[in-house]
């Protein structure tokens, strides 16, 4: 539950559970953190809940003062413990569970716009409607990156502010095509031509709204150009230190001359000691042909 209490600009693009199933919001910059914490108390003291602890509190007192038994108080305060918690999970999940009936009110749907902008707002808007989504999904992207702390805290909230601006145009363009399309049906008339003027009118926002696209996109290439630049800076600086930390060539050698006066010293010290009780020659020292065979027997 600690991701839900992130502002906008700590996290600007959830992923939202709905009744269509889940997609992905892009949050309102403009909303001030102090609003967002009103409707999560809002979302908490939900009159079913306040009802439930009420109840379980007065439940309880009732019990205690008339002596009702042990039962009767624990229930109480389950009751009451029951709607603390489901107070705090409708708070916790403002953000991230709208799967609600879709006859019931919620305040931050009631108006499009208002505090988010889902992916599947933009559907049947065209070309626009995939456009829609790769600006959230390269909002969600500059937040991920590592290139964000080379570029400030500005730069990512500026693109979610330049994003937002956008959906908001987009939004406004449905009257417009909605019109379009209506007057479509009699493109001879003068009702046709105000409707060649509307569509007109909107393919003007949307060459405009296709280079700020572009603009985004192009941002983009920058944060993952510059993402491969520190990949390979991190590889390039793990493989300096690896290879700092490998033995120089005259210290392998040193060891390998350390071993080797080493065999050559017990060596020197077992024969002698050999010679000294007349132990008999050791078996390399015997001639090959008396040498055990790999059958086991001699040759």
């Amino acid at each position: 539950m600690k991701g839900h209490r992130q502002s906008a600009a700590a996290k600007p693009v959830r992923v939202v559970t709905f009744v269509d199933g889940p997609d992905s919001v892009l949050l309102n910059p403009y909303v001030p953190p102090s609003r967002w914490r009103a409707e999560r108390v809002r979302a908490a003291l939900h009159p079913q809940v306040v009802i439930g602890v009420l109840g379980g509190i007065a439940l309880t007192a009732v019990a205690v003062s008339s002596d009702l038994g042990v039962a009767l108080v624990c229930a109480g305060v389950l009751a009451a413990g029951m709607g603390v918690v489901i107070g705090w999970d409708r708070a916790a999940g403002l953000l991230t569970e709208h799967d609600h009936d879709p006859a019931s009110s919620c305040r931050l749907e009631r108006r499009r716009g208002e505090f988010f902008f889902r992916s599947r707002d933009f559907t049947g808007l065209g070309a626009t409607d995939t456009a829609a989504r790769a600006m959230i999904t390269g909002v969600d992207e500059l937040r991920r990156s590592p290139a964000r702390a080379w570029l400030g805290s500005t730069v990512p909230r500026e693109m979610h502010c330049i994003v937002w601006q956008t959906l908001q145009f987009l939004d406004r363009t449905r009257a417009a095509r909605s019109l379009a399309d209506e007057l479509a049906g009699a493109p001879k008339s003068a009702v046709g031509e105000l409707g060649a003027v509307a569509r007109e009118a909107v393919a003007e926002i949307e060459d405009v709204l296709n280079e700020v696209l572009l603009h985004m996109r192009s941002c983009l290439v920058l944060t993952r150009a510059w993402e491969a630049k520190l990949r390979h800076a991190k590889l390039a600086a793990g493989t300096e230190a690896a290879l700092a930390a490998l033995p120089e060539h005259c210290e392998a050698q040193q060891l390998l001359h350390t071993a080797e006066t080493l065999a050559q010293h017990m060596f020197s010290g077992i024969t002698a000691a050999r010679d000294v009780v007349d132990a008999g020659r050791f078996p390399w020292e015997q001639p090959v042909e008396s040498w055990p065979s790999s059958e086991g027997h001699c040759r």
